[in-house]
């Protein structure tokens, strides 16, 4: 497993490489930080376009990858390991907190997708919604999940992993 942390460490030095054709800040949804924690090449590569503090992480994120360290079992490598990978990303990230006005960016997309008929994960509105109030956009392994919501800028990091498209 490549250690994610080398490329940030040069990251932090250099400032961000490559450009990019979205919005300058980047806010992950759990696929994608899934895909971070778990030294996904493509999503290192995609991640390494944005300074450190440009990139976002959330507590509905931050509960769902708690929630998914969580079933594995308390003493094995692999959640160790995981466990540090989330670590090292949470310290050199930006921490966006659920605002008033992402709360109510949140009920307008709510009621919006209600009146379509389109259902989608409460918690993804919510990143969605801090997202779009922080002008930011939204990576994602789900982009096809996340197409519903208006307004919401997307970067679409791929199918989810372990499928194929």
């Amino acid at each position: 497993m490549a250690r994610f942390r080398i490329g940030w460490n040069k990251l932090q030095r250099r400032g961000a490489t490559g450009r990019h054709d979205l919005s300058s800040v980047l806010v992950l949804d759990t696929s994608a930080v899934s895909s971070v924690m778990h030294c996904v090449q493509e999503s290192l590569d995609r991640l390494r376009r944005y300074r450190p503090a440009d990139i976002v992480l959330t507590a509905p994120v931050a509960a769902e990858i708690s929630f998914g360290l969580n079933r594995l079992a308390p003493r094995s490598r692999r959640r160790r390991l995981l466990e540090n990978e989330y670590r090292r990303l949470r310290e050199v990230v930006t921490w966006a907190e659920w605002s008033e006005p992402a709360a109510l960016e949140f009920g307008r997309q709510k009621a919006v997708l209600f009146s379509r008929g389109d259902v989608i994960d409460d918690m993804d509105i919510v990143i969605a919604s801090i997202a779009m109030q922080l002008a930011a956009g939204v990576a994602t392994h789900n982009a096809k999940h996340f197409a519903v919501m208006e307004g919401l800028e997307i970067d679409d990091w791929g199918p989810p992993l372990g499928r194929t498209p």
